[in-house]
C-alpha cells in the first residue's frame, strides 16, 4: 500500500474509531516507501488516539527497516511511557538525550518526556528523588526558552507546586509563582500557539489559587472546536495525580466541568471524581451559561449512577471477574419486593456448568469502588440465572452499601439514528480489565437492535461483562454482553427481554 494511501485510510479508521481496521492497516506498512514526513504523520495519527501499543509496534517497524530518524525513537519511547513501562522508557529517553541534547527539536522533546517519566515514578511510587529529577528536567528548557517552553514551565511549576505541598525539598530551583506569572505573562504578550496554551495557561492560575480565572481559562479550552478527548484527559490526569485536586475546594468546582465536557466528546475515558458530588455549580455556569443546569444535571446523573455499578471479584484471591449493576428487585419482578438485587453475566457468576462462569455465588463479591470506603459485599440467593447462550444474566440478592444507588430499568430503546453525522450515543460504565470504574466514550454509537440484542460501536475490555448499557440521557436499557471481534461490535442484552423471561418463568 502508499504511503499516501495508508495515511489517508489511516485518518479515517481512527476518526471513526475502527480501531481492528488500524490494526490490519498497520499490518500493510511497506516502512521503506515512507518518507521521514510521512513517518512523523503515522506516528501522530496513531499517538494522537492514544493506541499506544499500536504507536510502539510501528515505530518498531519503522525501526527495524533501518529508519534512524529520532523521531521514531523518542515516539516508542512516549509509547511505552502510556504503557506504564516507565524504567524501559527512561532508559531509551536517556540514551537518545546523551545523542541529542543540542538537537533543537529533539532534545527539549527529549528532555520533557525524561521528566514526564520521573513526573511519573513520583506519583505511582513516591520517593522525593524521583521529584527532583522530573524538576532537573524540565527546569533547562524553560530557562533556555527552547522546545515547547510553555509546557515544560508549567510542567516545573506543578512539581514545584507538588513538592511544597509533600515537604520535599527540590534543591535549588526557581520559585513557581515567578514561573507561573511568567508563563501568563508570555502567553498575554505573544497569543496562545494552540489550545494546550489555554490548559496552560489554567494551571497557572491553579498555582497563583486565582480560582475564577483559572475557570475562565478552563472555558476557553473547553468549549475550543480543536480540543479533544485526548487533550481534556490528559489535562484532568494531571489535575488529580500530581496537583491533587480532588476533594479540594478548586477541584471541586473544576473537575466536573472537565469531566462534563470530555463526556461530550468521542475518543476518551474517564474514571470520574471520587466523591461523586457536586459542591459547587459556579463552574458550569461560568463555562455554559444559561446552559449550565443542562450540563450540571447531566454530570451529576452520571456521578449517581456510577454508585449503583460495582467490580466482581473472587472473594479469595480478589481476582476481578467483571461488573454488575443494582436495581429494585420489584423494576424486575414485583414479588422480590423493592430491595436492591444485583445483576451481571451470567458468564460471569453461575451454578450452570455450561456457562463456564469463573465464580459460584458463595465465591464472589461485589466491590462499590464508587462509594465510602469502597464496600466489598457477598451475595445472597441466586434469583434467577438464564445460560450465556440465552440472556446471559444472573440475579442475586446483596445486602447493598448505605450510600449506593439503583438504576431504573427503561423500558423504551433508543432510536438508531439512518444519518451517520447525527449517531445515537450510548455510554457503558464498568471496570475495564478490572481497574477503576471508567465511562467508555469511544465511539459509543448504536447501531442496531436485533431481537433481545442491541449493539453498539463502544469499545469495551474484558471486566466490562455485566456492565450497564446507557442511552444519551443515562436511562440503563441493557446489559453488556460480549465483543463481537469480526464485526467490530459490541453486544448487550435489552432489559426488557430478561423481564419477560422473568414473567414467564
Amino acid at each position: 500500500m502508499e504511503p499516501e494511501v495508508y495515511l489517508d485510510e489511516l485518518k479515517l479508521a481512527l476518526q471513526e474509531y475502527r480501531l481492528n481496521d488500524v490494526k490490519v492497516l498497520n499490518d500493510q506498512i511497506d516502512p521503506n516507501a515512507f518518507d521521514t514526513a510521512q513517518i512523523k504523520k503515522t506516528l501522530n495519527l496513531i499517538r494522537r488516539k492514544r493506541m499506544f501499543s499500536e504507536l510502539e509496534r510501528v515505530s518498531t517497524i519503522f525501526h527495524m527497516a533501518g529508519k534512524v530518524e529520532p523521531v521514531i525513537k523518542r515516539q516508542w519511547g512516549q509509547a511505552l511511557l502510556d504503557q506504564n513501562r516507565i524504567s524501559q522508557a527512561l532508559a531509551t529517553l536517556k540514551s537518545m538525550s546523551e545523542k541529542f541534547s543540542s538537537d533543537p527539536v529533539e532534545g527539549p522533546e527529549i528532555r520533557g518526556l525524561i521528566g514526564r517519566a520521573y513526573k511519573q515514578l513520583y506519583v505511582n511510587e513516591g520517593d522525593a528523588e524521583n521529584l527532583r529529577a522530573g524538576i532537573s528536567s524540565y527546569l533547562p528548557d524553560w530557562e533556555g526558552r527552547s522546545g515547547d517552553y510553555r509546557w515544560q514551565g508549567i510542567n516545573l511549576v506543578a512539581l514545584l507546586t507538588r513538592a511544597k505541598h509533600d515537604g520535599v525539598d527540590p534543591g535549588k530551583s526557581p520559585d513557581a509563582h515567578q514561573i507561573a506569572h511568567e508563563i501568563l505573562n508570555d502567553i498575554e504578550e505573544r497569543g496562545a500557539f494552540g489550545i494546550w496554551d489555554y490548559a496552560t495557561a489554567m494551571e497557572a492560575e491553579i498555582a497563583l489559587d486565582n480560582k475564577k480565572d483559572a475557570i475562565e481559562w478552563a472555558k476557553k479550552y473547553v468549549l475550543h472546536p480543536d480540543t479533544d478527548a485526548f487533550e481534556i484527559a490528559s489535562t484532568i490526569r494531571q489535575l488529580k495525580e500530581v496537583w491533587s485536586l480532588e476533594g479540594s475546594d478548586l477541584g471541586e468546582t473544576l473537575l466536573p466541568v472537565l469531566e462534563c465536557a470530555l463526556l461530550q466528546r468521542e475518543g476518551g475515558s474517564v474514571s470520574p471524581i471520587k466523591s461523586g458530588k457536586i459542591h459547587d455549580k459556579s463552574g458550569f455556569e461560568a463555562v455554559w451559561g444559561s446552559e449550565a443546569y443542562v450540563y450540571f444535571q447531566w454530570i451529576d446523573t452520571l456521578y449517581r449512577c456510577c454508585n449503583a455499578v460495582a467490580r466482581v471479584s473472587d472473594a479469595a484471591s480478589g481476582a476481578p471477574e467483571g461488573t454488575g449493576f443494582l436495581v429494585n428487585g420489584s423494576c424486575l419482578n414485583p414479588s422480590w419486593g423493592d430491595a436492591p438485587v444485583f445483576l451481571t453475566n451470567a458468564h460471569v457468576i453461575s451454578m450452570n456448568p455450561a456457562d463456564e462462569a469463573p465464580l459460584h455465588p458463595e465465591d464472589a463479591q461485589a466491590e462499590f469502588t464508587r462509594c465510602s470506603g469502597k464496600p466489598r459485599v457477598c451475595f445472597g440467593e441466586l434469583l434467577f440465572s438464564s445460560p450465556r447462550s440465552e440472556l446471559d444474566v444472573s440475579i442475586l440478592r446483596v445486602n447493598a452499601p448505605t450510600d449506593s444507588q439503583t438504576l431504573e430499568p427503561y423500558p423504551y430503546l433508543p432510536n438508531v439514528s439512518k444519518d451517520p453525522a447525527e449517531p445515537q450515543r450510548i455510554y457503558v460504565v464498568g471496570h475495564p480489565g478490572g481497574t477503576e470504574l471508567a465511562v467508555s466514550l469511544y465511539d459509543n454509537n448504536l447501531e442496531e437492535i436485533v431481537e433481545q440484542y442491541v449493539r453498539y460501536r463502544s469499545p469495551t475490555e474484558n471486566g466490562h461483562s455485566g456492565s450497564p448499557v446507557l442511552t444519551r440521557q443515562l436511562k440503563v436499557f441493557a446489559i453488556h454482553h460480549r465483543a463481537i471481534y469480526e464485526r467490530q461490535l459490541n453486544e448487550g442484552i435489552i432489559l426488557n427481554a430478561i423481564r419477560a423471561a422473568l414473567n414467564n418463568s
